[in-house]
């Protein structure tokens, strides 16, 4: 085979049944290559950020590997940010990256870029591939490390003559490549197993803190077994939503900058908290000489580089939770904390997350996001933006299964949405729904990507929340600058009409009944479509705890 035949046939071998990405020059052997699978199409995208972003969102609900393609020089250094996005958000993907000729590189050849440095600090490993024998190896590499330990982005570089080269019968591959053996059990030393038995027996206030980690290792079940068990509630980080069922009795919400009441001040006032799959981010903690003042912290993580990197737990376990659950099951007790649930019960109902009044004429975003979490199914995939859409949808959209809400959490990627929306959907084929909640400014980063959406027919619902402006910077603004607006208010097209050029249903609401009857259709006939709502301008996110506060300084506004 040539090298481009087999980077296809490796990854077919191992399940792919996708590939997102954009042709080009350096990468048209692997083109050619591909076209020999029809069962592995190839979704090509407007732009190699939507790329990377489609294999993101399909990486999250498939729980596989995605797979991306593209050029050299430009097509690479635009795939950059998605593996940011990526790497920040523990999302497994292999991508694929063209280069020059092996012998031209160093030239400053037409489309030449050192992509394989460029991209060290936002990947868990490059390669680069220098002969085809080498190619085989190297990709299947690729695919187990991605998922492997922390999953992430994983990148191979493939130079034009390598992929256009036979493989050679009698030349052994010369590559580096992990062991491919499994971990050995996992266990806990006899001496942090008595301190944590004692901890967990004495805490009367603990709390469960979960994030993505939980998401991608499969074991929410673990969790809500433990709460039940332990009778203690569970908050969630932004990436760990619908790793913990929303509805039930024990959960907190999310905590942290926007995070709810009752979960900022459980985690203030806890004397146990449980961390599970988390870093510990700045988002979450707040000031963090005030983070917990009260609590030992006991943190499962399979990252070394996380590990007592922002706050300095009391017990640190180190390894990949499916592996540590099982072991610190046993020591999680059949217990009651009335007291502490009651307490907490208290704070829900005096301070619930509340929907204000909009303005005459308008709808009120988190009154648009509850209306809508009513016609959704517990299968159906929620993607988000970042902005202040993503903040409501956090906090109004509940999630009761994991891979149910996507969104770039780590790195806060605008232009995220609409991309990691198709992947979903490809993940999804026809077993559910994926809706899409994107600001109007959030939504112009990739908004070409509609082109792609109307080419493969993707039924996406995409609800864009139009307020005519960035939002949450001009919260912040509002809040903290003296309200001096600059540079964030917009001059937007008519999304609806948009669509329409496109070839995709668009629609304006403007009230309630407008969105109760779209809804109502939609449940009927899904996409694709897309719902423009006009929203208030002046309107913000709360509650919301300020930069540089402890997270019980909570406006409520």
């Amino acid at each position: 085979m040539t090298g481009a035949e087999r980077v296809w046939q490796t990854l077919r071998q191992r399940g792919v049944d996708s590939v997102f990405g954009v042709p080009g020059g350096a990468v048209l052997p692997l083109v050619d290559a591909l076209s020999a699978y029809p069962d592995m199409p190839f979704i090509v995208t407007r732009h190699e950020s939507a790329a990377i972003h489609a294999a993101d969102g399909y990486a999250r609900v498939s729980g596989k590997p995605g797979v991306a393609l593209v050029t050299s020089g430009p097509g690479g250094t635009n795939a950059l940010t998605g593996l940011l996005t990526a790497m920040t958000d523990s999302t497994p993907m292999v991508v694929l990256v063209g280069q020059v000729p092996t012998t031209l590189v160093g030239t400053d050849a037409f489309q030449e870029a050192d992509l394989f440095t460029m991209a060290l600090p936002v990947v868990k490993h490059s390669w680069k591939a220098e002969h085809a024998d080498d190619v085989e190896a190297i990709v299947d590499a690729a695919y187990r490390l991605a998922s492997h330990g922390r999953p992430g982005p994983v990148l191979v570089e493939l130079p034009k003559d390598v992929q256009l080269q036979a493989e050679s019968p009698s030349r052994a591959p010369s590559v580096s490549v992990p062991p491919s053996s499994a971990s050995p059990s996992w266990q806990m030393p006899p001496l942090v197993r008595a301190r944590l038995r004692s901890y967990v027996k004495r805490a009367e206030r603990p709390v469960f803190y979960i994030g993505g980690g939980v998401v991608s290792s499969d074991t929410s079940d673990w969790i809500l077994q433990w709460a039940e068990r332990y009778h203690a509630p569970v908050t969630s980080t932004l990436m760990g939503l619908g790793a913990f069922p929303a509805e039930h009795p024990l959960s907190l919400g999310m905590l942290g900058m926007h995070g709810t009441y009752s979960a900022n001040h459980a985690i203030q006032e806890a004397d146990l908290i449980i961390a599970l799959g988390v870093r510990f981010d700045d988002r979450v903690t707040g000031r963090l000489d005030r983070f917990a003042p009260h609590a030992r912290i006991i943190h499962v993580e399979v990252d070394k580089a996380e590990r007592n990197k922002i706050v300095t737990p009391d017990i640190t376990l180190a390894g990949d939770l499916r592996e540590v659950l099982p072991v610190l099951n046993r020591l999680i007790p059949h217990t009651r904390h009335t007291d502490w649930i009651n307490r907490i019960k208290t704070w829900q109902r005096e301070h619930p997350v509340r929907i204000p009044d909009a303005p005459t004429g308008r709808l009120a975003s988190p009154q648009v996001l509850s209306l809508l979490s009513r016609v959704l199914a517990d299968d159906d995939v929620v993607v988000t933006d970042v902005g202040q859409h993503q903040m409501w949808a956090a906090l109004f959209v509940p999630r009761g299964k994991p891979r149910r809400f996507l969104t770039s959490g780590g790195s806060g990627t605008m232009g995220y949405g609409l991309p990691a929306a198709m992947g979903a959907q490809v993940a999804r084929r026809d077993d559910g729904r994926v809706l899409l909640i994107v600001g109007d400014g959030s939504f112009q980063m990739n908004l070409q990507e509609l082109a792609t959406v109307a080419q493969f027919q993707l039924p996406l619902v995409i609800m864009v929340m139009n307020n005519g402006g960035h939002g949450m910077v001009r919260q912040w603004q509002d809040l903290f600058h003296g309200k001096r607006r600059h540079g964030v208010a917009l001059q937007n097209p008519d999304f609806a009409d948009l669509a329409r050029v496109y070839g995709i249903r668009g629609v304006t609401v403007q009230t309630e009944g407008e969105l109760l009857e779209v809804f109502a259709q939609a449940g009927r006939e899904w996409g694709p479509l897309l719902l423009e709502v006009k929203i208030d301008p002046d309107e913000m996110v709360f509650p919301m705890v300020p930069s540089g506060h402890s997270l019980s300084e909570v406006i409520e506004g």
